[in-house]
């Protein structure tokens, strides 16, 4: 019985007993008052032993239920601590579920990525220019449409997916001649099949993005600034590459409890006369936290994840070569939101000697390229500020790798072909990244000839970019 309920059941009963003494104390002779005493005074013997042994029960009752709560509280933390223990694994590495009524083979979605910018800049002049009283620059501005893409994708079986993307990039821009490019030429930028044999070994073949750092592997609808780096493509015409796509090979896998990205590939690159040497791209990317199974990676997560990479990467083709170091950290900080930062090197050289030059010593001159942004998202406004920085720094010790004739030319010519951009602005995501504006001020540096062409100098020129995205997959 319930301790509540013995209580009440016990006083009750002694309400009951004093009523009836009372009343027979009332209705008895006067002679028998002495006795009726004598029963009242057993009958508060027997409610004493009465309370006493409710009060030693109801102790007991409560010492169960104590060690009852604890019993529970300790299940409780086992559970807590085993399902935090497993929460990657239960995300990772749970078998495929067969296909049923609800998952049924093949599968497509389809989707769609539109860029709209407005673009100006200032015009980059000459010496001879500047010291003209006379001459006057000018901004330069463009309104088009930077991207627009149809996206499709989906599932042929369990293990096998597939995905195709075409693109009919700046729609409505304007050449340095006035032309104005209102033709859509839309062309295929994405056609691959994937198919995963183990979570260790997949094979990827068609026409793939193929990068050494992560920006360069990055999709354009998850980007944090307006686009990619400057400089993340400068070997896609030289390789033959559609915006860093190339066709090929590659296996792809994931080791080290799943941490370990691998690609290792081989493309088709330059093919000069059918008897050239083909590409090969190696690229190794390491999660410390949350995992990335997706083949592009994502510039910023808005919040959603907590990712902390490190990666690099190797590119040959003949004497040419690309190697490459980068980091990513997409965390909360803080709890107004999350930062994201993201930077990395690369190194590359077309080859070549002075007495002995290939088709790639002249298109990739020796040099460093620096990327690196950084921005943090507040979520209750939905807003990330961010800047950027990134240079190109050409090297070349070899005189035709930059068209020189001298080392005194050598170095001009070095120059010329440097620069940096430091960058600031803002993205504001309406619904993610499906829905976004965003804003960049760049502020351009490069060196040019001076007015008697013998020398370099540096002057700075200043770039705004607005965009508005709209993206759905």
């Amino acid at each position: 019985m319930p301790i509540r309920q013995r209580s009440t059941t016990m006083t009750r009963r002694m309400c009951s007993t004093i009523l009836l003494l009372a009343l027979g104390c009332a209705l008895a002779p006067a002679q028998d008052i002495r006795k009726v005493i004598e029963v009242v005074g057993e009958l508060e013997d027997s409610v004493k032993v009465m309370i006493a042994k409710e009060g030693k029960q109801r102790d007991a009752d409560v010492s169960a239920l104590r060690a009852e709560i604890a019993s529970l509280r300790k299940v409780i933390d086992q559970l807590a601590a085993a399902r935090a223990a497993a929460k990657d694994t239960v995300l990772v590495h749970l078998p495929p579920k067969p296909a049923g009524p609800a998952e049924s083979f093949p599968s497509i979605k389809v989707g769609a990525l539109v860029q709209m910018q407005g673009f100006g800049a200032q015009e980059q002049t000459t010496a001879a220019q500047d010291a003209d009283p006379a001459y006057r620059a000018h901004w330069q501005r463009q309104l088009y449409i930077r991207r627009v893409r149809f996206l499709a994708g989906g599932n042929i079986s369990q293990s096998t997916s597939f995905f195709f993307e075409s693109d009919a990039p700046n729609l409505g821009k304007t050449s340095t001649g006035g032309v104005k490019s209102i033709t859509v030429n839309m062309y295929v930028q994405d056609a691959y099949i994937q198919h995963m044999f183990a979570p260790q070994l997949g094979l990827v073949a068609g026409l793939q993005l193929v990068g050494i750092t992560r920006n360069g592997l990055q999709s354009a609808a998850s980007l944090m600034p307006v686009n990619y780096g400057t400089y993340q493509f400068l070997p896609s015409t030289p390789l033959d590459n559609t915006v860093g796509r190339d066709v090929g090979f590659a296996a792809r896998g994931f080791l080290l409890d799943e941490r370990l990205e691998y690609r290792l590939g081989m493309y088709s690159g330059k093919n000069l006369n059918l008897s050239s040497p083909p590409r090969y791209a190696l690229r190794l990317n390491y999660n410390f936290l949350d995992r990335e199974k997706g083949f592009f990676y994502t510039g910023t997560t808005l919040g959603k994840s907590q990712l902390l990479a490190v990666g690099g990467g190797v590119d040959l083709q003949g004497t040419y070569s690309g190697y490459a170091l980068d980091c990513f950290v997409d965390i909360p900080l803080f709890e107004p939101g999350s930062i994201t930062a993201s930077a990395s090197y690369c190194h590359l050289d077309g080859g070549g000697s002075a007495t002995d030059s290939t088709f790639f010593t002249g298109q990739i001159p020796k040099q460093n390229v620096l990327f690196a942004e950084a921005g943090y998202y507040l979520k209750d406004l939905g807003l990330q500020p961010c800047v950027k920085y990134e240079a190109e720094l050409v090297r070349a010790t070899v005189w035709k790798q930059v068209g020189a004739t001298s080392d005194a030319s050598l170095d001009l010519q070095n120059h010329l072909r440097s620069g940096s951009r430091y960058g600031a602005g803002a993205g504001y995501y309406l619904n993610g990244h499906g829905m976004s504006f965003k804003f960049l001020f760049e502020h351009v540096i490069r060196n040019r000839i001076t007015v008697d062409k013998k020398s370099w100098e540096t002057v700075g020129t200043n770039e705004l970019t607005f965009q508005v995205q709209y993206f759905t997959f």
